[in-house]
């Protein structure tokens, strides 16, 4: 009889503990945007700059133009990861970069900044 007290006890106990787990958390959010850029330099600016702006996941297409990225929403925001990459020389889908953010871009990094066809890249660095 003690030993079934205490057994129901423990389950009791463990069953407790189970319940009071946090949560599973939210699976990430995707978003896909235009910035425009040239070259395999720009991929990784701008991968950096939403990295660093909460993204989890950041990959730039050079050919598209397109950058996917993941994040966490309690973390960060589409909107927070677009000015991240304005700031660092980039125009995007929701933020024109600073001149002097573009100015400060390696030369073979400025990009055509009225957001011309994909076709009329000027550099060839696609690494």
């Amino acid at each position: 009889m003690k030993n079934l007290i205490i057994f129901c006890f423990v389950a009791f106990l463990g069953q407790s503990a189970f319940a009071q787990q946090s949560p599973a958390t939210a699976p990430p959010q995707n978003a896909q945007f235009k910035v425009l850029g040239n070259c395999g330099m720009c991929r990784k600016t701008i991968e950096k700059a939403a990295l660093g702006a909460g993204a989890t996941t950041a990959t730039w297409d050079m050919n598209t133009d397109l950058l996917a990225v993941a994040f966490d929403e309690k973390k960060t925001t589409t909107d927070a990861i677009q000015k991240a990459i304005a700031k660092a020389g980039y125009d995007n889908a929701g933020y024109k970069a600073d001149d002097n953010a573009y100015n400060n871009l390696h030369g073979c990094c400025q990009y055509d900044r009225t957001g011309a066809a994909v076709g009329t890249k000027t550099c060839t660095d696609n690494k």
